[in-house]
């Protein structure tokens, strides 16, 4: 199943396929793959290579880091009042 993404788009468009993003930026396709759909975070320097790559600004394809956030599982209690500072 493809997930639809802003990089998907833009790399689709632009003629790259995921092997050779992978090739360019030196890593496996399917870590690639997990950075496009969003199932892994990219660094800060893979992010700059990856809009270098597609000619766009970073900010068009990446929220900024203090907006990212990991998908969890289950329930996470709030902290009690001794942990929280």
């Amino acid at each position: 199943m493809n997930q639809e993404t802003v990089l998907r788009k833009i790399r689709i468009k632009s003629g790259e396929t995921i092997s050779s993003m992978a090739k360019f930026l030196d890593m496996r396709p399917s870590r690639y793959y997990m950075i496009e759909v969003g199932e892994r975070p990219a660094t800060p320097q893979i992010a700059e290579k990856i809009a270098s790559l597609l000619k766009v600004k970073v900010d068009n394809i990446f929220l900024p880091q203090s907006f990212t956030v990991r998908k969890t599982t289950g329930y996470i209690s709030k902290p009690s009042e001794s942990q929280a500072g």
